[in-house]
């Protein structure tokens, strides 16, 4: 694929990945990132924003890694799986400096809602009115 062409792609993903839904609650993560690319493995630390925070669901992300090996800066867009506090998420990150495409799998934490409430609160019902006295 030439390099225009994986422009075009990354252009054209992007929208679809950041859309979320009316309600979502964007979260951020930090968490370590591998990065699989040019026959080489890289490590990084990497900042995450993800679409929503609701724990036990798949979530699209954008992000920021430094690389620790090739000392450079990272932009990433993927999605992850959010558990409960915690991220893993797979990536297609772009060089900033080089300007070369990489793979990407990055694990961290993350401040997760629990979604389980079902819902809205229990209504409870009136009390009864006081019995009325017959003679």
């Amino acid at each position: 694929m030439s390099f225009p062409l994986r422009r075009v792609a990354l252009i054209c993903a992007l929208p679809a990945l950041l859309t979320t839904p009316a309600l979502a609650d964007p979260t951020v993560g930090l968490g370590l990132t591998f990065t699989f690319g040019g026959g080489q493995v890289d490590t990084g630390l990497g900042l995450r924003v993800f679409s929503d925070d609701d724990s036990e669901s798949v979530v699209a992300s954008v992000g920021i890694d430094y690389m620790f090996r090739s000392q450079s800066w990272r932009g990433t867009v993927g999605a992850a799986y959010l558990g409960e506090d915690a991220y893993i998420g797979l990536d297609l990150g772009l060089g900033l400096g080089d300007r070369s495409i990489d793979f990407g799998i990055s694990v961290g934490g993350v401040n997760t809602e629990d979604d389980s409430g079902g819902g809205a609160p229990a209504v409870t019902p009136p009390p009864p009115p006081p019995p009325q006295n017959q003679i």
